[in-house]
């Protein structure tokens, strides 16, 4: 069953609901066992918050250089951000060839993040650059500019 049930789970919804609990209940009757948790679905972080996040970065870097910061890429601006605002997690590396295995701290992957989370991230991203002085560009017909209405309401 663990090729039926991806790690990150499944969204249940009417529509496949009776395939699952199908295929669910002929495991059940091989006698094995197992955890069910429910959880309300919630999407992963869209492109469009991708994109907006990755251009951000590049007019923060742009910002920074032109104060002075000439190390400041748009890729430094990133692990930046993700370092003071996301966080490290560790991660776990495995030797293929002899099993030996390593765990490093690694800045959070904003991949890994839900949609709600990816906004609530920029929320702060976007704050820090207004206290520095840089304004980032917020389209009104963007997906976190719908979200910052829908907070203020």
């Amino acid at each position: 069953m663990s090729g039926f049930l991806p790690p990150e789970g499944i969204r249940l919804n009417s529509i496949n609901f009776v395939a699952i609990t199908h295929r669910l209940s002929e495991e059940l009757k091989k006698g094995k066992n197992f955890r069910l948790r429910i959880d309300p679905w919630q999407e992963k972080r869209s492109l469009s918050q991708n994109a907006m996040f990755h251009a951000w970065m590049n007019e923060l870097s742009r910002y920074l250089i032109a104060r002075g910061r000439p190390y400041c890429s748009p890729e430094w601006c990133k692990d930046a951000m993700k370092y003071t605002f996301l966080g490290m997690e560790e991660i776990t590396f495995t030797n293929v060839e002899t099993g030996a295995q390593i765990v490093r701290e690694s800045v959070r992957q904003t991949s890994k993040l839900k949609a709600g989370e990816m906004f609530h991230f920029m929320t702060k991203v976007q704050a820090w650059c207004l206290d520095i002085g840089c304004i980032l560009s917020v389209s009104e017909t963007s997906e976190f500019f719908a979200l910052s209405r829908k907070q203020e309401e």
